[in-house]
């Protein structure tokens, strides 16, 4: 079993960042769209945006990667999340699994630094919520 480094998984998070964002960014024009048919007042709807593409990258990885460990973006550079014990990854798992990459993200970037040492440099390859959650991120090809 080889584990995926580091540049490998940024650019796989990069394509799924891009995805939840072309998606996200459809919803919120929706939204707007019906709000502003609706009523004058849509101040609210660009602080709702950052909780929509919360929402959409929860329900994206939770899926995906409880499906078959595999993103659009670690199908793409052949990789697959399992857990340590080389079982698969429940929907729950990868859903709070994406929240703390979300939240390592969203906190001042510190954690998501410490993390790429952690892959770039561990023998396991883990990063922060790799470790928290019990995954590993294995190449498939």
């Amino acid at each position: 079993m080889h584990l995926a480094g580091f540049w490998r998984r940024l650019l796989a998070y990069v394509i799924d960042a891009v995805v939840i964002g072309v998606v996200s960014g459809a919803i919120v024009s929706v939204i707007t769209t019906i709000i502003r048919a609706s009523t004058t007042d849509y101040a609210g709807v660009g602080t709702r945006s950052g909780l929509i593409s919360l929402i959409v990258g929860l329900l994206y990885f939770g899926y995906l990667w409880s499906r078959n460990g595999q993103s659009i973006g670690y199908m793409a550079l052949g990789m697959r999340l399992i857990r340590t014990t080389g079982a698969p990854v429940s929907f729950g798992l990868a859903a709070g699994r994406y929240l703390l990459i979300y939240l390592s993200f969203a906190l001042c970037l510190i954690p998501a630094i410490i993390s790429a040492f952690m892959i770039g440099l561990g023998s396991q390859k883990q990063a922060i919520h790799d470790a928290m959650v019990g995954t590993l991120v294995i190449r498939t090809t």
